[in-house]
């Protein structure tokens, strides 16, 4: 056991005592991209959540929402591509929406094993709701930042995001290292 701990920690990209920024120093919690990313989300959650409440939606429901209202009927797998976030995450989100009849299952006509996610009436007034919330978000965002800013700043968060590994990364980390 010890040897394939071993083996797997030689694979990893990053050691303890490799520095992780162009300095040689580790970045400072409230400096790292990861930390600050977290606390965004944070500040949206404690901002958003309040004013959704009362509809029985939370800041990630409503997301799935609009992104429902952009493209069109989706497949649950695409939902959970998009999310970035557990399939069983999305069957819970999924099932109470369907629940406050906001959204509508259905069985593919093609495919008996693909479920597709559309919009109720009540989901598309919703999914209007949650965009002029984040029309005033926006809003407050482009009082801080230009507009060639924001194009650039989510560019550098897509790159961001397509530079995290995903599950496979924990195969890399020593098993010492993950109960310890």
């Amino acid at each position: 056991m010890r040897r394939r701990s071993q083996a797997k920690a030689s694979k990893m990209t990053v050691s303890q005592d490799e520095p992780t920024d162009l300095s040689g120093k580790r970045r400072p919690l409230e400096e790292r991209v990861s930390f600050l990313a977290h606390r965004i989300n944070a500040r949206l959650l404690h901002v958003c959540n309040p004013l959704i409440a009362d509809y029985k939606l939370d800041l990630f429901s409503s997301r799935i929402i609009v992104a429902i209202a952009e493209r069109g009927p989706m497949r649950v797998g695409d939902i959970v591509e998009l999310m970035a976030l557990p399939q069983s995450t999305i069957s819970h989100q999924l099932k109470r929406l369907e629940r406050d009849q906001y959204i509508r299952r259905t069985r593919s006509e093609t495919d008996n094993r693909t479920v597709v996610i559309t919009l109720t009436p009540q989901g598309q007034e919703m999914a209007e709701i949650c965009n002029r919330l984040s029309d005033l978000i926006m809003a407050n965002i482009s009082q801080a930042l230009s507009k060639q800013e924001i194009e650039h700043l989510s560019d550098l968060m897509k790159r961001v995001f397509d530079s995290l590994p995903e599950q496979a990364v924990l195969d890399q980390w020593p098993d010492d290292e993950r109960h310890s």
